[in-house]
């Protein structure tokens, strides 16, 4: 088995451990009595701006071995995730959930619409590129599914911030 092989799977391994509790809270938001979903969405949001943070401390950590122009740039990237995970808890503190996730999703989505972010993303091979494409895709898909339950029409959890 080449190294490059062992480096991938080892990188995709942690991505998928990383986003398992994501997934675990999300989708036990539709399993759980009201009481405790309204603490399972709230910290499903907490872990997805602890997972900005994260990435955005990576960012700034790959910049240090790159050139100038490319460490610019790199800096500015690197803030777009911290200060989305930062805005999103100010609305969801501010407004209400709903707010803060919609935002989040917002964010989650356009990013992968950005010519800067795709001409990075470009420079990596293509079993990097399906794993971002599948790690940004599970996000949103998360992110949905918490933006869902906060609207829900039946239960109507938001209506605790009225």
């Amino acid at each position: 088995m080449k190294d490059e092989d062992v480096l991938f799977r080892s990188i995709q391994g942690i991505a998928y451990v990383s986003i398992t509790p994501l997934i675990v809270l999300t989708s036990s938001l539709w399993f759980t009595s009201d009481n405790v979903a309204y603490f399972l969405a709230h910290s499903a949001q907490i872990y997805f701006s602890v997972l900005l943070f994260f990435l955005s401390g990576n960012i700034w950590s790959i910049r240090s071995s790159s050139n100038e122009n490319l460490k610019k740039q790199l800096t500015f990237f690197s803030l777009i995730p911290f200060i989305s995970a930062i805005f999103g808890g100010l609305l969801t503190i501010f407004i209400n959930p709903i707010s803060g996730i919609l935002f989040l999703l917002s964010v989650v989505y356009v990013a992968r619409h950005i010519n800067f972010i795709n001409s990075i993303i470009s420079l990596f091979d293509s079993s990097y590129k399906e794993l971002i494409n599948k790690i940004s895709i599970i996000l949103c898909i998360c992110l949905m599914l918490i933006f869902t339950y906060w609207i829900n029409p039946y239960t109507y959890p938001i209506e605790i911030y009225n």
